[in-house]
């Protein structure tokens, strides 16, 4: 392909209307654009999600005119003036130099500039680029003897919705997720999630139960208690002829939700409150997980088993089930390197507070801390590049000295005992909004280099969730139009020596 030339660049910010009845932030762009006696201009858009989780450690955003201000009179001008693009690296190493000022300036978590102003500032010079260059998003971390193989990620299909979701709902888990694991292409994984959908709603309709949607459209219905949701998944599969091992059942637990008082977070403690089965020490909630996993001997994924600031908590699941379930850590990690390279350094299991990630723009702030937060859980980061954004954001010396106490001696160790984990990224939703199709840039970046995978926008309905799944459909097209063999991830995205018995059994 001819070298690109993309210069002359403009940056502006407005507000747009976003998906959760608010307004949020989208970032627009031009550039010239000269490829051989190609020139031409281009204008790219992105809308970020509305506002963060409740980390406190994540990006901090500011009102949306204060953004837009700061995208006028400072991030605009970091801007550079040109950058040349032979190969996807280049496109990577640009915006990687931008997102390091904006790290450097932002201040801590981007408070001082808006995580909001840095994310639209940084997700819209990397689509711009990358429209520019003439590159796909799957072609970003190809390998040099050219892409053979690529694998697409399990969809976490949203179907059950309950705990602050849902108003007077007796399930205590935010989320209940279906997902298709015997398809050979990701447009059949989306055939049989629809039919999955369509199939759970006449089952409602059945039971004279509502057929209304929350916000990432899985269902929204008086329950009895905590397994209803998954017993009606199970009935769901059984009605469409799926065995065991051909899906997969998952769950958000979202447990920071119930650890809301200074008390129970000093005694470790949880009010299920939703189900009303009392108050439970930490002990008692990690048995409490393990019969939401010994449930179904098909259950593959739990996110959040404990709240944010119980990072002991998940360390007691993972000691107990890190072998059977995927741990994914959101609320206690937040996309920050800062809390992932310690969370999963540690040599024995133990020591490790999950074995997957969830993996979301709006908390880190920045395209590129995005990115490298994926690549250390998928072992394929850039060490140097690591230490110079830790460095960057003044966490270098604390994440030091936590390795410690894990009984790791160098940053260098720590990422080496990641590679070797065999862990997984989990990329979310709540990370782009508008008419942007900017998320499944992430599962498509990181397809080309591993089998663990795993991404989640909500059920396969509602405009939003469709515009971060629909371009999925495309690039496998488009892939196997150019003699790329195409996976989808499946069983074996799971994280290295986690054995789910539906599985398992059949092997």
């Amino acid at each position: 392909m001819a070298v690109t030339i993309v210069s002359d660049f403009t940056l502006t910010g407005r507000e747009i209307l976003s998906s959760y009845a608010s307004f949020t932030l989208e970032g627009e762009m031009t550039a010239l654009v000269r490829r051989g006696r190609e020139r031409f201009r281009i204008r790219e858009r992105n809308g970020i999600a509305k506002g963060t989780s409740d980390g406190q450690f994540e990006a901090v955003y500011i009102p949306n005119d204060a953004a837009i201000a700061s995208i006028r009179k400072r991030i605009a001008r970091l801007l550079p003036k040109k950058v040349v693009i032979r190969t996807p690296r280049d496109i990577l190493d640009a915006v990687a130099e931008f997102d390091l000022k904006l790290v450097k300036r932002a201040g801590p978590n981007k408070r001082a500039w808006g995580g909001n102003a840095c994310l639209a500032a940084s997700t819209v010079f990397f689509q711009t680029l990358l429209k520019a260059s003439g590159f796909e998003a799957w072609e970003v971390l190809k390998p040099r003897g050219g892409l053979k193989t690529f694998y697409f990620p399990n969809i976490a299909f949203n179907m059950v919705c309950g705990g602050e979701h849902v108003p007077g709902t007796k399930q205590d888990i935010q989320e209940m997720f279906f997902f298709a694991m015997k398809e050979d292409s990701i447009k059949g994984v989306f055939e049989t999630g629809a039919k999955f959908f369509r199939q759970f709603e006449k089952n409602l309709v059945r039971d004279k139960l509502p057929t209304g949607t929350a916000k990432e459209r899985g269902f929204v219905f008086p329950v009895k208690d905590n397994f209803e949701g998954l017993k009606r998944i199970r009935e769901c599969a059984t009605q469409l002829g799926l065995k065991l091992q051909d899906y997969a059942v998952g769950t958000d637990n979202a447990f920071s939700e119930l650890q809301k008082t200074a008390e129970f977070r000093r005694d470790g403690k949880y009010d299920m409150r939703f189900s009303g089965m009392g108050v439970l020490t930490r002990e008692q909630l990690i048995k409490f997980d393990g019969k939401v996993v010994a449930f179904a001997p098909n259950f593959a994924t739990m996110e959040d088993p404990g709240a944010e600031g119980d990072p002991t908590a998940h360390k007691l699941m993972n000691a107990k089930y890190g072998d059977r379930v995927q741990i994914v850590l959101d609320d206690a990690a937040v996309t920050q390197l800062r809390f992932i390279i310690p969370f999963l350094a540690g040599k024995e299991r133990k020591d490790r507070a999950g074995n997957s990630v969830l993996i979301k723009l709006n908390q880190a702030g920045t395209f590129t801390e995005t990115f490298l937060a994926a690549a250390v859980v998928l072992g394929c980061a850039n060490a140097a590049q690591v230490a110079t954004f830790l460095k960057a954001r003044k966490d270098y010396p604390i994440v030091l000295e936590q390795l410690k106490t894990l009984g790791v001696s160098s940053l260098a160790e720590a990422l080496a005992n990641i590679r070797k984990g065999g862990f997984t990224a989990f990329f979310s939703h709540r990370s782009t909004e508008g008419s942007s199709e900017f998320l499944p840039y992430l599962p498509l970046i990181f397809g080309a280099v591993s089998p663990r995978v795993w991404f989640k926008a909500g059920a396969p309905n509602g405009e939003r969730n469709l515009q971060n799944y629909n371009p999925l459909i495309r690039a496998e097209e488009a892939m196997r139009a150019r003699k790329v063999k195409t996976v989808v991830t499946a069983w074996q995205g799971l994280p290295a020596g986690v054995s789910v018995p539906a599985v398992a059994k059949k092997r």
